[in-house]
């Protein structure tokens, strides 16, 4: 999996930083002289909240990789257990393989859903009471004269 560059400005990310440091909204303006309102903004902006779930997903057994390599010994010496004792259920070798491969199609989906690029466009129509039907009604009922 190819990860995005995204280019964040020194100061948001010291923001980014502190926050993963002391873990609190508070002690981070602390730290930083800054208003905790102000921190709230900035850990909201996207590029600040991936740079943090990446660094936090990247950590310790959250690590996908680690997890995956923590799975395996896991998965390993349970076969070898089986093999030795020749006292083992199917159930649980069939239950820790397949807990592995709902993380792998899990991890799998979430790199599916990404969003990719939304265009919006707005459209100005001449008439300034709406389009349609109703639009032309009232455009109509103003222009009209009174009898």
């Amino acid at each position: 999996m190819t990860q995005e560059i995204v280019p964040i400005q020194p100061e948001l990310l010291e923001v980014a930083n502190t926050y993963l440091q002391t873990g609190s909204i508070v002690e981070t303006a602390n730290a930083l002289s800054i208003p905790p309102d102000r921190v709230a903004g900035y850990l909201e902006k996207k590029e600040i909240r991936s740079y943090i779930d990446q660094v936090f997903l990247d950590q310790g057994y959250r690590n996908r990789s680690r997890l995956a390599q923590l799975l395996d010994k896991v998965i390993d010496a349970k076969v070898e257990e089986a093999e030795e004792t020749e006292m083992y259920s199917d159930k649980d070798l069939a239950d820790l393989i397949h807990m592995a491969h709902k993380m792998r199609m899990d991890e799998l989906k979430l790199q599916q859903a990404r969003p990719g690029i939304q265009i919006n466009q707005q459209i100005n129509n001449e008439n300034p009471f709406g389009q349609g039907k109703y639009g032309d009604l009232v455009q109509k009922l103003l222009e009209c004269p009174n009898e």
